[in-house]
């Protein structure tokens, strides 16, 4: 079962990753745009920590994890923009797009599906349910932007990865750029 917390912090990081695409495809945000949130996103992170800031905390007091909150808040969407960042800078832009889409929906509904779907537990593995819609919906959405075999390839790549658990690599970070990679080579 899905707690209305992990909910909701899955559409905030599926609707979070729309607007950063929707901004760069309509070239309203370019990658300083992207870095000057990064910047933002890292001070707001430290001084929640140590004090309580209007908006910021309001918004980590409803969309942060307990642990996170007290050590590191804002980690999430920190390492979605440093993900992004990354295949921006490096990749053709439809290729970072593609990228930060299966990032946004595969990540976010692999955790709805998989917690609403899923009635085993794995021990390597999050959820073949949850993945599974994942990659579907991480398909198309990717296919906006490049061919249907490179977002197919794209994603199902990523997600598998995605889906074991790796400690120490936060998946906002390694989604998008092995996604760019694979889709770099279709």
């Amino acid at each position: 079962m899905i707690t209305s917390l992990e909910l909701r912090r899955q559409l905030l990081h599926i609707f979070f990753g729309i607007f950063i695409v929707s901004m760069l495809y309509f070239h309203i945000f370019n990658i300083y745009h992207l870095i000057t949130i990064l910047i933002a996103g890292l001070t707001l992170s430290k001084l929640c920590c140590h004090f309580k800031i209007p908006i910021a905390s309001w918004v980590m007091d409803r969309f942060e994890r307990p642990d996170y909150r007290r050590t590191f808040p804002g980690k999430g969407p920190i390492f979605f923009m440093i993900g992004s960042i990354i295949v921006v800078y490096f990749f053709p832009l439809e290729t970072a797009l593609a990228s930060i889409l299966i990032l946004s929906l595969g990540d976010g509904l692999s955790h709805i599906f998989g917690k609403l779907l899923s009635r085993r537990s794995y021990k390597h593995l999050k959820s073949i349910e949850g993945t599974l819609f994942a990659i579907v919906f991480s398909f198309f959405g990717a296919m906006i932007f490049v061919s249907a075999i490179a977002a197919f390839v794209g994603a199902i790549s990523s997600l598998l990865l995605e889906n074991i658990k790796i400690p120490f690599i936060d998946d906002n970070l390694f989604i998008p750029i092995v996604a760019a990679l694979v889709i770099s080579i279709f």
